[in-house]
């Protein structure tokens, strides 16, 4: 009863605690309660009476407290308090005239506000965690030495000023000092700081402290309060202080803890890249200049850009790209203006007895044959060889090879082996190297019909031969394949048995296996077939069937996922037409785990060791095409990461524009509506061992908007949708507005490769294994990666358009992205 009347007046009673101890408190007390009944009157009177007695319990936030706790005596009475609930109890004893209960639930009232407070900051940080992230690719950077949190007395002398503040935290080579706001200093400065709080327990034979230049300024959550970040001077030396401080470190680093946020940040972002690297669809080809010519040199595989590497080698299975980006061509391209030089390739194949000679032109060399254009599209686009692929060309080093991890060398002997430069071996692969080309698949069913809108007069395609290919030896070319573990589903295993083929239309046909896995397998027919991606056959496997009575190996149902140039090479993956198991599946499951021991793994040793991940590092460092990230928002697939290398895309320079490229960007313009469905309904019916399904999203700008939402809009269609619906979209978007266009290759992810990033979450996990399981959490709601590519060049080639306010509408982009910048 008692408290149901206090929790019912307790505005009351708080008002009433303020006037304790004062000699007008009854006059007080009695104004205040007038209208209350006796019954009230006296419980509240006894709760303040309560409130006003002298309090013997001492205040130990040992446990509570995040701050520096400290011994704290009042009346022979000893407490353990920071510094903020010292302030607490003096104001409280100033204001009831004793240490009281009133005293005591006060400062105990005040700790558990703050300790609210972080947790309201912690949640507010978590959900920023699960917000739309930038993910700035290759950003995280090494650090010398480990840092570590230690909050210590310091006194900073600035231009002959005297600054009390205190560390932040600290390593050998600088430190993060706190400093009050009166006192600013600026970047650039040289400030000698004393550690007036490690010199009351240490001689530190420091007279004059220690030289420090500052090389950025911080804002406090504290207005009263900014950070200084501070760098060691090189013009002064003090071995024994260095010497103090190292042991100083590793001694006390578990006890203070060493500063995480570089590696934490370095985790994410190399997770996002994982996800992304092996979903390119670019061809990488590393072009060299030696003696002033231009040759690719190394050429870099990955899952989705496979289709491309294959169809760029002739029938020998021997790669053309050297022919295909010859010097003349590469050096025509570089001629353009722009960061990234870029241009369209178009090329067709025509076979000559079991031959396959290449044809190809640039948008820049058909420029020069304006004559011999429609001609080429005519008769290319007719072949099915036909292809269509963006070319980028843009600059790199060798030294772009190099990525140390973000952890320094004295974290260990295993880190500073693993933060060593690539080999000699892998650097003389990369002597000369000075560009990065990337071939991007661009051809789609309604390009294709366009083109073909041109007459074909076969008497005159004889005139396309200045635009083949010779055959002769190609210049040495190393394939690198992009080395990730965890990626594939199933290990392949080498082995060969006799096959026999059956095709819909009941053809048998004999072939021979040349791997497989629990999944699938690659076989290879002995002559070739018209058989083509996507088409579903039975396999029957009878040297097999004499080693099992308890599958049935005939009628195997496989679909065709790749197909030779060739022919007679076929990638399967086992069909599952019901619900009933595949007998395929089972018994080669059952085949690998009874025979690991004995069964060769396809997967070799590379060939130079190191390599791969030394041209990962040079995309990396230059990336220069648009990651998109679907991430599971409370069980829903939405946008949630952009990523951003050393080149900005257009997407990039319109949220900037609007402001939304800081660390949480708002993503959701980007996707709306049925444009959004599409894509998330394609991705929850995928799976991860599919290729990249290909959709257009054209984006219309208008720039005189106030906030992105209502500034974009956006429309979305598969490549095999009609066109033509866009045209009053279209129409808006070139009356005063601007058009842009991307070709996103949309892949389902796997999960997280955490091998890759072992070393950096094994050393956050040492230190705080809270945080390496909410990095393990965020990666895990990836489910979903878009590659995307600007093809701006190709909107009239896929839609109809006038061609007069498309041009204007070209001038109006060009001018408005020029001043953004």
């Amino acid at each position: 009863m008692a408290e149901d009347i206090l929790q019912k007046h307790q505005p009351l009673v708080q008002e009433l605690k303020q006037h304790l101890g004062e000699k007008s408190f009854n006059t007080v007390f009695d104004s205040k309660t007038a209208e209350l009944s006796k019954g009230d009157q006296f419980i509240i009177k006894m709760e303040l009476n309560r409130l006003r007695q002298p309090c013997n319990r001492a205040l130990d936030l040992r446990g509570l407290s995040k701050g520096e706790i400290q011994s704290y005596q009042y009346h022979n009475q000893h407490h353990f308090l920071d510094a903020e609930a010292i302030a607490a109890f003096e104001q409280g004893v100033k204001r009831f005239g004793d240490y009281t209960l009133a005293v005591y639930e006060m400062v105990m009232q005040q700790v558990h506000e703050r300790r609210q407070q972080r947790q309201q900051k912690i949640q507010v940080e978590h959900e920023e965690r699960l917000s739309d992230r930038l993910i700035r690719f290759a950003s995280y950077e090494s650090r010398q030495q480990e840092r570590m949190n230690y909050a210590i007395k310091i006194q900073a002398l600035v231009n002959d000023r005297h600054i009390e503040g205190k560390t932040s935290d600290i390593s050998l080579s600088g430190a993060k000092i706190k400093l009050p706001r009166h006192s600013q200093v600026e970047r650039g400065q040289t400030v000698w700081v004393r550690f007036t709080g490690l010199e009351e327990d240490f001689e530190l034979g420091l007279k004059d402290g220690v030289q420090y230049q500052v090389v950025a300024i911080e804002p406090s959550l504290d207005k009263d309060f900014y950070y200084a970040r501070l760098k060691r001077g090189e013009d002064q030396h003090t071995p024994g202080f260095d010497a103090f401080l190292a042991r100083f470190i590793d001694g006390n680093k578990r006890r203070y803890k060493v500063n995480l946020d570089n590696t934490l940040d370095a985790v994410l972002t190399k997770g996002y890249e994982q996800y992304y690297l092996p979903r390119i669809n670019s061809l990488f080809a590393f072009v060299c200049k030696q003696e002033g010519k231009l040759q690719p040199h190394l050429l870099l595989t990955t899952e989705n850009n496979l289709d491309s590497h294959t169809y760029f080698c002739d029938e020998e299975r021997q790669s053309v790209i050297t022919s295909i980006l010859n010097d003349t061509r590469l050096h025509s391209v570089l001629a353009q203006s722009g960061q990234i030089k870029h241009t369209l390739l178009y090329s067709f194949t025509h076979s000559h007895q079991n031959k396959i000679y290449f044809y190809s032109a640039t948008e820049l060399e058909l420029a020069s044959h304006p004559h011999l254009r429609a001609l080429f599209f005519a008769f290319g686009s007719r072949k099915q060889s036909w292809r269509v692929h963006k070319l980028q060309l843009l600059p790199v080093q060798a030294d772009d090879a190099h990525i140390p991890l973000s952890l320094p060398d004295s974290a260990g002997d295993a880190i500073a082996k693993l933060n060593k430069p690539p080999s000699a071996r892998v650097f003389s692969h990369l002597r000369d190297l000075s560009y990065l080309c990337l071939l991007t698949p661009l051809h789609s069913p309604a390009l294709t019909q366009r083109l073909r809108r041109y007459e074909l007069d076969r008497s005159e395609v004889n005139q396309l031969k200045i635009f083949g290919h010779r055959r002769y030896p190609s210049p040495e070319l190393e394939i690198v394949a992009l080395e990730y573990t965890n990626l594939r589903a199933h290990k392949r295993y080498l082995y060969a048995t006799e096959i026999t083929v059956s095709t819909a239309q009941d053809i048998a046909i004999k072939a021979k296996s040349l791997d497989f896995s629990v999944l699938g397998m690659q076989i290879e027919l002995t002559e070739a077939a018209n058989i083509k991606k996507g088409e579903v056959i039975t396999l029957a496997l009878p040297q097999l069937q004499q080693i099992t009575k308890k599958f049935h190996l005939a009628q195997l149902p496989y679909e065709v996922m790749a197909v030779s140039k060739s022919g007679t090479v076929l990638n399967l993956k086992a069909y599952q037409k019901s619900r009933q198991p595949h007998a395929g599946v089972l018994f080669f499951a059952q085949l690998i785990d009874n025979n690991k021991d004995k069964l060769q793994q396809c997967e070799e040793e590379p060939k130079v060791p190191g390599l791969s991940k030394a041209l990962r590092n040079i995309v990396i460092k230059n990336l220069c095409q648009t990651p998109l990230y679907f991430c599971n928002k409370d069980n829903q697939l939405a946008l949630g990461a952009i990523g951003l290398g050393r080149y900005q895309s257009s997407i990039h320079r319109i949220w900037r524009h609007f402001g939304e490229l800081g660390q949480h960007p708002d993503l959701s313009a980007l996707l709306q509506g049925q444009s959004l469905q599409l894509l998330t309904d394609t991705l929850h019916k995928s799976n991860r061992q599919e290729q990249a399904k290909a959709f257009d999203l054209f984006i219309h700008v208008r720039p005189k908007e106030d906030k992105i939402i209502d500034a974009i809009s956006c429309r979305c269609l598969t490549l095999e949708q009609d066109y033509k619906a866009l045209t009053p979209f279209i129409n808006d978007a070139l009356d005063g507005g601007l058009l842009f266009c991307y070709r996103l290759f949309l892949s389902k992810t796997g999960r997280p490769d955490t091998k890759y990033l072992l070393s950096e979450l094994k050393y956050i996990s040492h230190y705080a294994l809270h945080k390496a399981k909410e990095l393990e959490d965020a990666l895990w709601q990836v489910e979903g990666v878009i590659d995307a590519l600007a093809i701006d060049e190709l909107i009239p080639r896929l839609v109809h358009v006038d061609i007069g306010a498309y041009q204007s509408m070209v001038e109006r982009r060009t001018k408005w992205l020029q001043r953004i910048g």
